[in-house]
């Protein structure tokens, strides 16, 4: 491989790791300040949707899901389904034990 393809490869893989480490502290702030707000079950959804989006970048970013074959990221979604079915079949049964 020629230094120019070299260079090239690795300047489309460099990733902006200050910026998105501010992206990530604006999205904290904003939760932060969602916390203050008079609906709590609205704030509550909120904040939960931010997390999301950061738990995204974070992955994305600093995992280096975004830059990985599809197969890993695939077996990384299918982790986190399985969670997910574990964390609602888990819901059923506290629900049930302590009532709801």
């Amino acid at each position: 491989m020629s230094s120019e393809t070299a260079a090239a490869h690795e300047t489309s893989h460099r990733v902006p790791y200050v910026r998105i480490y501010w992206i990530l502290v604006a999205a904290l702030l904003v939760s932060l300040f969602l916390a203050f707000m008079e609906h709590h079950m609205l704030a509550a959804a909120l904040i939960f949707a931010v997390a999301l989006v950061k738990a995204g970048l974070v992955a994305g970013y600093y995992m280096h899901l975004k830059f990985e074959p599809r197969f890993v990221v695939l077996v990384v979604v299918a982790g986190v389904v399985c969670l997910f079915i574990l964390f609602g079949g888990l819901l059923l049964d506290i629900v049930h034990v302590y009532g709801g």
